[in-house]
């Protein structure tokens, strides 16, 4: 890691950056000429030198603290003056995946004119994907189409938006705006960033954002924003910055090479006056959310922009007294039960939310604040299928996925006796818009092989893995050579979750078990739940019965026998409208903490406020079964 902070005086002439270190990517860019259809402007930002009466730098707590991040490579840099304030491998070329879309949504929009409409195309919904939810032959305007790609992140839209200003055309001029704006190192092969050929360095990325940032801040603004209704379509984002202090806007990306990238922007308190607008530029990342959260830490604790003056004021020696950000021996994990969105809870989300999805969970700060956050998806989620007429049979809108990725759950169980309501098609739809969508699923897959296969999540140098069972079907619905889920009564249960537990350090075993509605859990779910420890894994976590259930300590392993709902529609009893938020501190050794917090629903259905328990250390001396007590009310 280079720490470019400059410890003496920096007199901020905007032409320096000009012909210095940005090499003109803020300020006198040149007009982008001879393009087809409509042209580009570029337009040059002239700024005039000024005398800087009190000179302004950054400058370090403690030069030797480590910035630790997974990250190959990134930038951090101040958006007002161009400076680079840390960096790390920022040269290095890496694909960027829907990272890409930032450049997409800016000459989408210089081509665009208030009235343009865009037809959706068989060829453009063809593209991986399915967020935007559109159908062939759809007319929609290409203003609306930026908000279906900067919230959803809709692959689609970005191949209609291609299509409709000559896809070949439209390619040419995202590389030759990046080629004015002199991103030397970047190269655009789509629009959607599917392709790993989509290239550029954190260094470039950040030129283009402080150009955007400048020139195009309305598209940065969309980023910010939950939803948007055109009145034939309803887009969530599914970002996970959304709700974070001082968020500008950004954009992230997902694929197999690229790993996982963003580029965001922040407001943050970096002087004792006023605040900083930085850009963080990540590429080749496992977790962009901690590694962004990291990096904001260490700006707030460690960097500080003033005068020479400034330098020694009580402000300043406050912050000096914060330490240094260490990486933990710990991982924080979270299991949250029953979540179902359909029906009643549907119903009331357009009734007394607007149809906002994401309003479900604007008061679970709780589920971004651990490592790695788990529930029970309670059906599919899916425009596609016939319904079976269960009893009950489920299918949430497709809508709710990237409300339920920004609300920060990061897996989801597939496993459990509504994954087949609407049939093998809406359950196989449903496992890839989850995955679209950067929502790791298990107990489930597209053939045995992926659904044995534990979710394998890498935290501080420690593999967490997720493995999903259903004890109470559809056994139709079990996998074999088709899509399907695992089921306990599998002949292999055994030997499943034994061969899991050898690719992971600690491995996570999903029940859809029990009997609905009873506190004690019966000799089945016990039955099982031993087996799974006695295989290899550490904790088991149970769902079904729609209230809480008791807990137990076996071996060397943890279970919780039914977390309850989460969000459900079930108002009749008050067990049934509250569910644990199980909090496990899983450290390195195999040492565990709980935390068993509890999560009350209002009448629409919507967590109110989580009430938060005792926190227990677990010693694995004494088989001891325990039941789960409604902590008082402490905090929210």
């Amino acid at each position: 890691m280079k720490l470019k902070l400059k410890y003496t005086f920096f007199i901020l002439f905007s032409f320096l950056f000009g012909a210095g270190l940005m090499s003109g990517a803020f300020y006198g860019i040149e007009y982008i000429k001879n393009l087809d259809k409509k042209d580009i402007s570029v337009e040059a930002n002239v700024v005039e030198a000024t005398k800087v009466e009190t000179p302004k730098y950054y400058f370090v707590k403690e030069p030797s603290n480590e910035l630790k991040v997974s990250a190959k490579a990134y930038l951090v840099g101040d958006l007002d003056t161009g400076e680079v304030i840390i960096s790390k491998n920022e040269k290095d070329r890496h694909p960027i995946a829907s990272v890409s879309k930032v450049m997409t949504a800016y000459v989408a929009k210089e081509l665009s004119d208030e009235k343009d409409v865009a037809t959706a195309t068989k060829r453009a919904l063809d593209t991986y994907g399915k967020n935007g939810n559109f159908r062939v032959g759809e007319k929609i305007k290409t203003n609306d189409l930026l908000y279906a790609l900067l919230l959803e992140s809709s692959n689609d839209a970005s191949e209609i938006l291609a299509e409709h200003f000559n896809r070949e055309n439209f390619l040419s001029k995202m590389n030759q705006v990046a080629e004015k704006i002199e991103l030397t190192d970047t190269y655009f092969k789509d629009p959607s960033g599917l392709s790993k050929d989509n290239q550029s360095t954190a260094f470039d990325l950040f030129k283009l954002v402080g150009y955007l940032h400048n020139e195009a801040s309305d598209l940065f603004k969309i980023t910010t924003q939950r939803n948007f209704n055109n009145k034939i379509h309803s887009w969530f984002s599914n970002n996970q910055f959304l709700t974070k202090e001082g968020y500008l806007g950004g954009k992230s990306g997902y694929t197999d090479p690229a790993k996982e990238t963003v580029v965001s922007l922040f407001s943050i308190p970096l002087s004792e006056n006023g605040n900083r607008n930085v850009a963080i530029a990540l590429l080749q990342s496992n977790d962009r959310y901690k590694d962004v959260e990291r990096i904001l830490n260490f700006l707030k604790n460690n960097i500080y922009y003033g005068g020479k003056k400034d330098a020694s004021s009580i402000w300043v020696m406050e912050r000096a007294g914060v330490p240094h950000i260490k990486e933990p021996d710990f991982v924080t994990l979270l299991f949250a039960g029953d979540m179902m969105l359909d029906r009643g809870v549907k119903n009331s989300v357009n009734k007394n939310m607007n149809g906002d999805y994401a309003e479900l969970f604007e008061n679970l700060n709780i589920l971004k604040e651990a490592d790695i956050t788990f529930a029970n998806l309670e059906g599919p989620a899916s425009d596609q299928g016939i319904d079976r007429r269960n009893l009950y049979s489920f299918r949430m809108n497709p809508e709710t996925i990237p409300a339920i990725k920004s609300s920060g759950i990061d897996v989801l169980s597939v496993a459990n006796n509504h994954a087949g309501d609407w049939g093998r098609d809406a359950f196989v739809d449903t496992l890839k818009r989850l995955k679209e969508n950067e929502i790791y699923y298990t107990g489930g897959g597209t053939n045995r092989q992926e659904a044995e296969e534990p979710v394998i999540i890498e935290k501080y140098g420690m593999k967490i893995g997720y493995l999903g069972f259903s004890d109470v079907g559809p056994d139709w619905l079990g996998v074999n050579e088709n899509a399907g889920i695992l089921l306990a009564k599998d002949t292999r249960f055994g030997e499943i979750i034994k061969n899991a537990s050898t690719k992971v350090d600690h491995l996570i075993v999903s029940f859809h078990f029990g009997d609905e509605y009873k506190i004690i859990h019966n000799t089945r779910q016990e039955y099982l739940a031993h087996k799974a420890i006695d295989n290899g894994a550490k904790l088991v976590i149970g769902h079904h019965p729609h209230v809480m259930q008791d807990t137990e300590k076996y071996k060397d392993g943890f279970i919780a026998y039914s977390m309850g709902n989460f969000i459900f529609d079930q108002g009749f009893s008050e067990n049934t409208m509250q569910g644990m938020l199980l909090q496990i501190k899983l450290w390195r050794n195999g040492d565990i903490g709980t935390q068993k917090n509890v999560v009350k629903l209002d009448k629409t259905f919507k967590p109110d406020k989580v009430i938060l328990g005792k926190e227990e250390e677990i010693k694995f001396k004494i088989l001891k079964t325990t039941k789960i007590e409604i902590p008082k009310e402490k905090s929210n």
